[in-house]
């Protein structure tokens, strides 16, 4: 895929994006330390964007993930964590020089706090508490500080968490289905023009180390269908 060689690529994530070392803030990852032995995920090519990147001939600029964090704003979430934030929506550059591609991997942790899909009225279409609202924001933010990078939006994967607790994955985990924040975030991707990374319809299943954070296994499983949703949507 020669579209994307040499291209610099920035990434604005939750746990499943961070990699100790690589991912910013140094001390916002999910995978570092024991966790990395746990996953077996010891290099930075163990993970999924760092096989998409490889794979795709491109360079890693800035990883702007942070484990825990949501795209909205949330009243358990520290101000300059939540991915629609001015913060992180403008630190994707480094040194002037900005991201040929910025891919967004968020939204899994607010389906499962369950946070608000929708504003019911005038009065809350501006509440960054609201995840359409938020997604909309970021997307926003995003093409306004960098208006020549290409924005892929991804979706939410489904684990085999049945492999992993005995019981099915829990589509209404945060007591809103999986499937409704998908929707959000492919509407919102077709409305700012930007590519759909649409984990949820491709249909794999993940291996994890606990329901929901990707071992080694299942990095591969996301790396290989995002090459193959790209394959089919160029």
């Amino acid at each position: 895929m020669l579209t994307y060689k040499n291209k610099l690529f920035s990434i604005l994530g939750d746990s499943i994006s961070t990699f100790e070392g690589y991912s910013e803030p140094y001390d916002a990852s999910f995978y570092d330390g024991l966790i990395k032995c746990q996953t077996d995920i010891l290099r930075v090519t163990d993970t999924w964007w760092g096989q998409v990147i490889e794979r795709l001939g491109g360079e890693l600029l800035v990883n702007n993930s942070i484990s825990g964090s949501l795209a909205c704003k949330h009243p358990n979430c520290e101000i300059s964590s939540y991915g629609c934030s001015d913060e992180r929506t403008s630190s994707l550059d480094r040194i002037g020089v900005q991201p040929n591609v910025i891919m967004v991997f968020l939204g899994t942790n607010d389906w499962g706090y369950g946070v608000k899909l929708m504003p019911d009225d005038e009065t809350e279409k501006s509440l960054l508490s609201i995840f359409s609202v938020a997604y909309k924001t970021m997307l926003e933010k995003l093409q306004r500080n960098y208006p020549m990078a290409e924005i892929w939006c991804f979706t939410l994967p489904v684990s085999d968490y049945k492999k992993y607790s005995g019981t099915e994955f829990p589509y209404c985990y945060g007591g809103i289905h999986i499937e409704e924040y998908c929707n959000i975030i492919c509407d919102c991707a077709k409305e700012f023009g930007c590519k759909i990374i649409d984990l949820y319809k491709y249909g794999m299943k993940l291996d994890t180390i606990d329901g929901f954070h990707p071992n080694a296994k299942g990095m591969k499983t996301i790396a290989n269908a995002v090459i193959d949703i790209l394959e089919n949507i160029e």
